[in-house]
C-alpha cells in the first residue's frame, strides 16, 4: 500500500513537468553500448553515413542519425542547469558529494536525482519514438524495448587491452589506465542497473562485437547488414 502511494504521488509530482505525446514510431532504433576504451562515434558515425546514402522514397525524409551527448544536453535544458553539471551529478559514485560542490559555488537550487534520472529517460524515450536513430551509450539498452524491430548492440573488448589501449592514448601508466576502466565501466553499469532493477547481462544484448579483433569496417558491415535485415 505504501509503495504503491509513493509511485502515485512521484508520478504526480513530476508528470506534468516532464510529459511529451510521444510521435508516431517511425522505424527501428539500435542502441550501442560500449566497455571504456571501445571507440563508439567513429563507427556510429560510419554506420549512420552508409543507411542514409541510399534512402529512397518515404524514408529519404527521415534519415538516420546518432545521438549521445545531445541527450544531456536536452535533458540539462529541461531541467535548467549546465550539460556538465548534469553529466557529473547522473554518473557521481556519491551524488551528495557532488551536491555540495555544486552548492558551495551557487545559491540557485538543483534538481534531485531522481529527477535527474526521470528525465534522462523521458528524453531518451521521447527520441526512441521517432525512430531510424541510433543511441549511443545513456544506457539505451536499459529504456529502449527489446522487441524484434530494435536492435541492441554491445561494443568490447578484453580488459588487457583496453588498458594498454587507454594508457597508449593517454600516456599514462598501465595502473592508472586500468583504474579509470573500471571506475567507468561501473558507473555504466549502475546507471543501466538503475533503471533496469537488475544488474546488465549479456543476454540483454543482440550481438556483441569485439573491437579487438574486428576492423572498424568489418563491425559497420555487420551493424548496417542486421538493420537491413531487420527493415526487410
Amino acid at each position: 500500500m505504501e509503495t504503491n502511494f509513493l509511485s502515485k504521488y512521484l508520478f504526480a509530482r513530476f508528470s506534468d513537468e516532464l510529459y511529451e505525446p510521444p510521435p508516431d514510431h517511425k522505424g527501428m532504433v539500435v542502441t550501442v553500448s560500449r566497455d571504456t576504451g571501445c571507440d563508439g562515434v567513429p563507427i556510429v558515425e560510419e554506420v549512420v553515413r552508409q543507411l542514409n546514402k541510399d534512402l529512397k522514397g518515404i524514408n529519404k525524409k527521415h534519415p538516420w542519425r546518432y545521438v549521445s551527448k545531445e541527450i544531456l544536453e536536452k535533458s540539462a535544458k529541461r531541467l535548467n542547469v549546465k550539460p556538465e553539471i548534469f553529466e557529473k551529478w547522473i554518473h557521481a559514485k556519491d551524488r551528495s558529494v557532488v551536491e555540495d560542490i555544486i552548492l558551495s559555488f551557487s545559491k540557485e537550487s538543483y534538481p534531485s536525482n531522481f529527477k535527474i534520472k526521470k528525465t534522462l529517460k523521458a528524453v531518451i524515450e521521447s527520441v526512441a519514438n521517432e525512430g531510424a536513430v541510433i543511441i549511443l551509450k545513456r544506457a539505451g539498452v536499459a529504456l529502449v524495448n527489446h522487441n524484434k524491430r530494435n536492435l541492441h548492440i554491445k561494443l568490447t573488448a578484453p580488459l588487457q587491452w583496453r588498458i594498454e589501449k587507454i594508457a597508449k592514448e593517454y600516456n599514462v601508466s598501465l595502473d592508472k589506465a586500468k583504474k579509470h576502466i573500471l571506475y567507468a565501466d561501473k558507473q555504466r553499469d549502475d546507471l543501466k542497473h538503475y533503471y533496469m532493477g537488475r544488474k546488465v547481462q549479456f543476454t540483454d544484448f543482440d550481438v556483441m562485437l569485439n573491437t579487438s579483433t574486428l576492423t572498424k569496417k568489418e563491425i559497420c558491415s555487420a551493424i548496417i547488414s542486421m538493420v537491413d535485415n531487420k527493415s526487410l
